[in-house]
């Protein structure tokens, strides 16, 4: 991990994609590094601690920029969401972020719904 001090808030925000795990493949569950894909390899999210941050990186943060919303004060380049307080009043719009990727990976034909 490059930055222990980040390891509660890597733990939270790796927690929150836990329910999209049975739509998806783990290509990383690693200390401080965890990210998932669509069941075609399309790149969904990850959680990876950086120095001074965690990032959630996002594809689709990456095609619709929009998708962020108000997680925009947070937003580092095109495709991340830098976080550095486990406290961050922020954190608790994350899922809502999550959940419009993900809704607009199943719209897109990308996560096949069964």
């Amino acid at each position: 991990m490059k930055n222990a001090e980040y390891a509660v808030l890597f733990f939270i925000l790796r927690d929150m994609l836990k329910k999209y795990e049975k739509f998806m493949v783990i290509t990383k569950n690693e200390e401080g590094y965890y990210r998932l894909y669509t069941t075609n390899m399309r790149p969904f999210m990850a959680i990876a601690v950086q120095k001074k941050h965690v990032g959630v990186y996002s594809m689709t943060a990456y095609e619709l920029p929009e998708i962020v919303g108000i997680l925009s004060p947070r937003r580092i380049g095109k495709s991340c969401l830098g976080f550095i307080s486990d406290v961050d009043p922020l954190l608790a719009e994350v899922p809502y972020f999550i959940e419009r990727c993900f809704q607009h990976c199943v719209d897109t034909g990308q996560v096949p719904m069964k």
